[in-house]
């Protein structure tokens, strides 16, 4: 599996290339697919699970065409950081090609790393400013 990206979900998303750099995720929907799929780090999630997640109130017309566009998406995003194998397609759903290693909260032993719906909405909440210290 690639070494090359780095996913922090423990606040809000950062996405990093094997050089440090940051890679940009624009729009929720992307960014609650990437955390989806980081938070299953290596294995294949059911596109079903992805849609029903995605869209846990009102799904498109055709879920499944819907999230094969943001997968597209996705990898179109992440291919202009050269990290162009990281999202593959398997009959059952969609595997995110990294370690868990890769990924701040499978490193953690913060509870929320338990509660992945409330990392998504941590994660997709815009924050204005900077945080004081």
């Amino acid at each position: 599996m690639p070494d090359t990206l780095r996913i922090g979900v423990l606040g809000p998303l950062q996405v990093r290339d094997g050089t440090g750099h940051a890679v940009h995720v624009g729009g929720r929907q992307l960014r609650v697919l990437l955390i989806l799929l980081a938070l299953q780090a290596g294995r294949v999630v059911p596109a079903g699970s992805l849609a029903g997640q995605i869209w846990p109130e009102e799904s498109p017309a055709n879920p499944g065409n819907a999230l094969q566009t943001l997968i597209s998406r996705l990898r179109a995003e992440l291919r202009q950081a050269s990290l162009d194998q990281v999202t593959e397609s398997h009959p059952a759903g969609y595997r995110l090609a990294v370690r868990p290693d890769a990924v701040d909260a499978l490193l953690s032993a913060d509870p929320l790393a338990e509660r992945p719906r409330a990392l998504l909405m941590r994660a997709c909440t815009p924050r204005a400013g900077r945080p004081r210290r």
